[in-house]
């Protein structure tokens, strides 16, 4: 029997309401570059960036989605380092399927896509709880201003996901 992340290919939405009240949270003084790596639908990226003057990116691997999107695998695409303004990323629930490594995705994803964001560029990370550990490397090497959130939508409840905001700066 596969895991229920398998069978919805370990993605599960953020609610419109939890949406919402990050886009409340968030202020974007001047024009931006914002991506989600892992855009679905685009409902999420719209949300989180309403009536802000940015420009929207995203990858997926089904391309027809109403925002500039990449059609293909993340870990393919290549964008300049320190471009970005927002990465907003909900990666896969899921693990590296490999013979040798067996890391988890939301590390993965993080490690891939956080060079992305400029200095001072704001990473938002949608993961369940029980990934956090996954995550804390990179966050703590490569973030600050750290703040974890939990969402109370029910369906967010369900899966036991948290948001995770972060502020890139300088390694010391």
């Amino acid at each position: 029997m596969r895991s229920a992340a398998r069978l919805t290919t370990g993605y599960y939405p953020l609610p419109e309401s939890e949406g919402n009240k990050l886009r409340a949270s968030l202020s974007f003084p001047c024009p931006a570059s914002v991506i989600d790596p892992c855009v679905g639908q685009g409902t999420a990226l719209r949300l989180v960036t309403r009536d802000a003057p940015v420009r929207r990116y995203g990858i997926e691997l089904d391309a027809e989605r109403g925002i500039e999107t990449v059609q293909g695998n993340t870990f393919d695409a290549i964008a300049k380092p320190e471009s970005l303004s927002l990465l907003y990323l909900i990666p896969p629930n899921d693990s590296e399927i490999g013979t040798i490594a067996k890391r988890r995705m939301e590390a993965v994803f993080l490690e891939h896509t956080y060079r992305w964001l400029r200095m001072d560029g704001v990473l938002i990370l949608v993961i369940a709880f029980e990934r956090l550990h996954d995550c804390t490397g990179i966050l703590s090497s490569h973030l600050g201003e750290l703040r974890v959130f939990r969402v109370t939508d029910p369906d967010s409840v369900q899966y036991r996901q948290i948001v995770v905001l972060g502020v890139r700066r300088e390694v010391m």
